[in-house]
């Protein structure tokens, strides 16, 4: 064990000797790579391919290199294309107590935008709205042009509000779909573009970013082919918000941190309105517990003696103190809070 975790350290050095000599910023006093190397080679216990293996795998992990998957064969002439499911660019839409619409993200990619317009655009969800819940957890993504799309619905910029290498993203001036409250929701499974985009909706809305730290894997990359096959995509550069500050590296912070784990966090994207009563018992929050209920026998008997029923009684209309629920999702409570409590700030205003 002693034996590997030296191994390791000393191709950590390896990597960060090496970065800073590509960067052009190696110290005075580091050695001269090639020795270095020869070093290294000479005395670990590992054979050369063992070494260059992992080698290579620490300076992937270091420079924040991908691997991606093999390129696709090359289809029949006469397969049918097929197209993304929607479902993969707007997982789920649902709206909320107090008009509060939550809207989840499974991907941004080259489709988003244009879902993520027609859903903002559709008036039988919207109408009424005080404010949106857009959830990125799990959402990934390496399209940085969706990203800009995405964002532009959101801003009155009409200069850019995001921008990678020569290229950039303006906002939607006085035709932006949204201008209502906005809370993103996030975690350490948010990756690439998904944790652009999270990155300028704080920029630009002001919206505050609730859950956990991304995964920090967003930047401008290029795809590169190895003579022996291998796909990998290269960092090549920053992300720039609207005000031209560098998105910085690493995760991204959320304002409001709260801990759940993965495996929490999952069953709740299945059942997001799903609530809790004041004892703690799950329950389900839509439209179908407002609905009035079938008058019972017991219901009736009441009535005869004039004694109080059920609110959703047929038989009785007076109204009653209604259950207070609140969503068993704490990140997606404590978003909505926040939502609600920020629409009544600008409602007031």
């Amino acid at each position: 064990m002693a034996a590997k975790q030296n191994t390791l350290r000393f191709i950590g050095i390896f990597g960060t000797v090496l970065m800073s000599s590509l960067r052009g910023d190696a110290p005075v006093s580091s050695p001269p790579l090639p020795e270095l190397i020869s070093v290294l080679r000479t005395n670990l216990a590992l054979g050369s391919t063992e070494f260059e293996a992992q080698a290579s795998q620490a300076l992937i992990e270091r420079f924040g290199v991908r691997r991606l998957e093999p390129a696709p064969t090359t289809p029949s002439p006469n397969a049918a294309p097929i197209p993304s499911p929607i479902q993969d660019f707007i997982a789920r839409r649902e709206r909320l107590d107090g008009g509060i619409l939550y809207l989840r993200m499974g991907r941004v990619s080259a489709g988003s935008p244009a879902a993520l317009r027609n859903a903002l655009s559709d008036t039988a969800w919207t109408t009424n709205a005080t404010g949106l819940v857009l959830d990125l957890r799990f959402a990934s993504g390496d399209s940085l042009p969706a990203a800009g799309e995405s964002v532009a619905l959101f801003s009155d910029r009409t200069e850019s509000v995001l921008q990678w290498g020569s290229s950039s993203a303006s906002g939607s001036g006085s035709q932006r779909l949204w201008s209502r409250p906005v809370a993103v929701l996030v975690n350490g499974r948010t990756e690439g573009s998904a944790e652009a985009l999270a990155a300028a909706l704080r920029q630009e809305t002001g919206s505050a970013l609730v859950g956990q730290p991304t995964a920090g894997t967003h930047g401008v990359f290029r795809d590169i082919t190895l003579n022996e096959g291998t796909r990998l995509q290269v960092p090549v550069g920053r992300i720039r918000l609207g005000d031209g500050s560098t998105l910085a590296e690493g995760p991204l912070t959320p304002d409001i941190r709260i801990a759940v784990t993965e495996k929490s966090e999952r069953g709740f994207l299945e059942n997001p309105t799903a609530t809790l009563k004041p004892n703690g018992v799950s329950g389900t929050n839509s439209s179908a517990t407002t609905q009035r209920r079938k008058v019972t026998e017991a219901d009736l008997v009441r009535a005869q003696r004039s004694e109080p029923t059920d609110s959703t009684s047929e038989t009785n209309a007076a109204p009653k103190t209604p259950v207070n629920l609140r969503l068993a999702d704490p990140v997606l409570a404590r978003a909505a809070d926040l939502v609600r409590g920020l629409a009544a700030f600008q409602k007031a205003r």
